[in-house]
């Protein structure tokens, strides 16, 4: 048979732990019950000697007052659940003591100090419960000495025993509420030190992206209320993962460690930077309208250059910053616009700021040069869309060609549809969010195929408009119907939809 693993307690403590914190301190509550069984034997010495009890209730009453410690401990470490282990000794405790009562011949003094002694580390060990059970542990071990040891009522308040109890009655609840002390002081360190891995991120030292998000729902509530201005900012570490490949993972920690000191050091201290994954931090400027934001992001912008993150290389950053208005209508509507904005700024070449504006923007580089947009073919008059009638009959012209055809705003909602889309999808009145839409039609059993579950998918089509403003995707929907998906993005979120059927496989398609 082979032994049980010597493995330290504390790393096999079972899932369903109880709340007795001092069970992590076994060496200190070892020491602690040694020295409570020899206060216990000390103060039974006198009464012993004046009942002159048998040298074999001596010896016996030695051996287990000095030896019962070490094998409790011993029990303790061997246990696969040294929780139900150390309260099983709490109860034998207990029974020790009440068997201890019929020896001394129930002198008073004694006997209330062990009794108070027992049942105070029950409490303290495991509450009213553990309590309980001590008392008729108590109770069982007087029924169990009294056999032994015999029946003799001698409850005298000699002053000798006084003396001898005192140690034991003040000494031993003392050493062990100074146990609970440093287990209440340690637990209180642990939870400070626990909340604030759960606020910060471990490697920038910053809020992580989910404090941070609460921060800017209690901003967005604030400012709201008071009518104060706010801004929020995301700024994303350019080319960042060249960093990694090029140099290794410990210098693209070093350029993110180094950028979250850029941004404590040139940010005021109402200001609240986070992480809001991997490359990219979040910025949350209260009490400060956009002119006052942009200048801020400018001088963090500057600072990249002047003081450079990387010895091997400058790296840039590119900035979307978005002012609180009133069309914004929740915290998360906020974020997805400054995001948008910081996409804007990496579609149009990197190294620069973008702002939301309610009118296409153009975004500013670092030294205020307009961005490098690429050039662009002027419309034909014919199909201008400037033309009402003209765009008339090109709306009509996708109806007929059944092309489903969507339009959502910068807050994902459903601004234009025509009846091939709401067909397809069958969006009924009401809804009008994009996932809303997806997770209606997937209860219906109808529209997008999707190779995930629709939060799934969705995060996905999210991540990948981030990285692609304009993107062509296939779709297939649950009836098997082929469509090539065209997707634009522009204008601070705005979103064009158009589901083109595909050509049969071994068909050219037109030209």
């Amino acid at each position: 048979m082979s032994a049980v693993p010597r493995t330290p307690p504390v790393q096999r403590l079972p899932a369903a732990y109880s709340l007795t914190p001092h069970l992590i301190y076994p060496h200190r509550l070892y020491l602690l019950h040694v020295i409570a069984s020899a206060l216990a034997l000390a103060a039974m010495v006198p009464a012993m000697w004046t009942l002159q009890v048998s040298s074999g209730h001596w010896i016996s009453t030695l051996l287990i007052g000095l030896g019962w410690p070490h094998l409790a401990r011993w029990r303790y470490r061997r246990s696969r659940h040294p929780n139900r282990a150390e309260m099983q000794n709490v109860l034998v405790d207990g029974v020790l003591a009440g068997m201890a009562l019929p020896l001394i011949a129930f002198n008073l003094p004694i006997s209330a100090a062990l009794l108070a002694v027992t049942c105070f580390a029950a409490m303290f060990g495991g509450g009213p419960r553990l309590l309980a059970g001590n008392l008729l542990a108590f109770a069982l071990g007087v029924l169990v000495g009294i056999p032994i040891y015999g029946l003799h009522w001698l409850p005298g308040l000699d002053g000798l025993s006084f003396l001898a109890s005192l140690p034991l009655a003040l000494l031993a609840p003392l050493a062990l509420l100074h146990v609970g002390y440093d287990v209440t002081r340690g637990l209180h360190h642990r939870r400070n030190e626990l909340e604030l891995r759960g606020w910060h991120d471990g490697l920038s030292g910053l809020f992580n992206r989910s404090h941070w998000e609460d921060t800017v729902r209690a901003e967005f509530a604030r400012s709201r209320r008071t009518g104060q201005p706010a801004t929020l900012v995301l700024a994303d570490l350019d080319h960042f993962k060249q960093i990694n490949d090029l140099y290794g993972h410990a210098e693209g920690d070093s350029v993110i460690r180094r950028f979250a000191d850029l941004l404590r050091t040139n940010l005021r201290d109402i200001d609240v930077p986070g992480r809001y994954g991997g490359e990219e931090f979040g910025i949350l400027l209260p009490l400060t309208p956009l002119p006052e934001a942009m200048e801020v992001v400018r001088r963090l912008h500057r600072r990249l250059h002047e003081a450079p993150l990387s010895r091997h290389r400058t790296i840039t950053a590119s900035f979307g910053v978005a002012e609180l208005s009133a069309d914004i209508d929740s915290p998360e509507t906020w974020i997805r616009q400054a995001d948008l904005t910081l996409y804007r700024a990496k579609y149009d070449g990197r190294d620069r700021i973008a702002e939301r504006s309610a009118a296409p923007a153009a975004s500013s580089a670092i030294d205020g040069t307009p961005p490098r947009s690429p050039p662009r073919s002027p419309l034909r008059p014919a199909l201008s869309p400037r033309d009402p009638a003209v765009l008339a009959q090109l709306l009509q012209g996708i109806d007929i060609a059944d092309t489903p055809v969507a339009m959502y705003n910068p807050d994902d909602q459903l601004v234009m549809a025509n009846d091939a889309y709401i067909r397809l999808h069958g969006i009924p009145p009401g809804v009008v969010r994009f996932a809303d839409v997806i997770r209606h039609a997937h209860r219906l059993r109808q529209g997008v195929a999707l190779d995930s579950d629709p939060e799934t998918w969705l995060r996905d089509v999210q991540r990948q408009r981030r990285r692609a403003p304009r993107r062509l995707f296939p779709v297939t929907t649950l009836d098997g119907v082929r469509f090539q998906g065209i997707e634009v993005c522009f204008n601070d979120g705005w979103i064009l939809t158009t589901l083109v059927a595909a050509a049969p496989t071994g068909l050219a398609s037109p030209a």
